[in-house]
């Protein structure tokens, strides 16, 4: 299957990384944040998505997403990562209203605009669309419909799996030295864990990965097909879920939360381009993403939370804490591989070499040179 993986180039290039900025991120659905993020009139968060500052904001018409730049001298409207205040510029107070409209310019009469001037003074406005409690943005013009890129099953499963997320979150973000799409290829591959994971994750797993998984209704087999036949795939193959079972245990926090699921699971639901989204036993989630900064660093986004409190006086800062903490030392495993992989590549690099358990890494490969880097197949 290495006839079809991408070149280590496409790692290390800049020009990559702009086809990617036009074709991929600014044209697919991308995951920016939670509803539970934005309860509030006039609370916002602000973040990057491929390098394009946004700010997602409830206003008195309801969840909204804007550039986040004032339209007379770019400035950003809202300057902290979240918070709570109405959209006033804070440079020169120009107001922008609930659908990023002008609605005041103080010392106006210094401007000397016309009606029809004024008329198209504006936030750059962006598709937004809610997901169970999950947001997603999109930069294009016109997009695509959502469930062009995630079918209309693996959409239900977004929005029954996030019914079940409390609202009390913890978050962080830190940069790495590789490549984002090393870390989404990464998280597809569970026969790393027992070689790089053997005190942190592995124990927790039932066993190792002897097989080939069958992932969807059609199955591995007809990805493999897809692939033989040197075919671009349909871009919503591309997301999908999938499940590993690990060791029967139970979390003390676990009977004051309501579960999602009753299996002893590790879930994962892989939301093309940069997301994977998954869960331990249904009692705890986790949300990491990978936001390109150049071709050699990622913004590395992880949220975490448990499932829903039955009482909402509880108080899980203290547990929220530890479970991070647990997972970043899994992520500084992983990154400790990432980045000497990353610091590797060079013009010597060969193509990646895939076999028939990497057949979802190859096939995101080929609609990835189809539909980013404009080659047929």
């Amino acid at each position: 299957m290495s006839r079809h993986a991408l070149d280590a180039s496409h790692y290390t290039s800049q020009e990559t990384l702009s086809r990617e900025r036009a074709h991929l991120f600014g044209a697919l659905w991308t995951f920016v944040g939670f509803t539970s993020m934005v309860r509030e009139r006039n609370q916002f968060f602000t973040r990057k998505v491929a390098g394009v500052p946004i700010l997602v904001q409830r206003t008195e018409a309801g969840i909204r997403a804007f550039i986040n730049e004032c339209p007379h001298r770019l400035s950003p409207i809202q300057t902290e990562s979240a918070g709570k205040r109405p959209m006033v510029c804070p440079y020169h107070a120009w107001s922008f209203g609930a659908e990023g409209e002008l609605r005041g310019i103080p010392n106006h009469g210094l401007y000397q605009f016309s009606a029809a001037e004024r008329e198209k003074i504006c936030l750059k406005k962006l598709h937004l669309e809610e997901v169970g409690q999950l947001l997603f943005v999109n930069f294009a013009q016109s997009p695509i419909a959502l469930n062009e890129q995630f079918t209309d099953e693996f959409i239900g499963q977004l929005q029954d799996v996030s019914s079940h997320l409390d609202s009390q979150i913890i978050y962080s973000c830190h940069q790495v030295r590789y490549n984002w799409k090393l870390n989404m290829e990464n998280v597809k591959d569970y026969n790393h864990v027992p070689f790089i994971h053997p005190q942190t994750f592995m124990p927790a797993m039932n066993q190792m990965v002897k097989e080939i998984p069958v992932v969807g209704d059609d199955g591995a087999s007809e990805v493999i097909r897809l692939i033989s036949a040197a075919e671009s795939p349909e871009l919503d193959s591309l997301s999908y879920s999938t499940k590993a079972l690990i060791k029967p245990y139970e979390n003390w926090f676990a009977p004051l939360c309501e579960k999602y699921g009753s299996e002893h699971a590790y879930y994962n639901w892989f939301i093309y381009p940069n997301v994977n989204f998954c869960s331990v036993k249904g009692d705890h989630f986790l949300l990491q993403q990978y936001d390109p900064v150049s071709p050699g660093v990622t913004d590395y986004h992880l949220w975490m939370m448990t499932a829903t409190r039955k009482d909402v006086r509880t108080d899980f800062t203290a547990l929220l804490a530890t479970l991070i903490r647990g997972e970043r030392k899994v992520i500084a495993e992983d990154t400790v591989v990432l980045e000497r992989l990353q610091d590797g590549f060079g013009e010597h690099s060969r193509r990646f070499m895939h076999g028939e358990y990497e057949a979802h890494i190859v096939q995101q490969h080929l609609w990835y040179r189809t539909h980013v880097l404009g080659e047929r197949p």
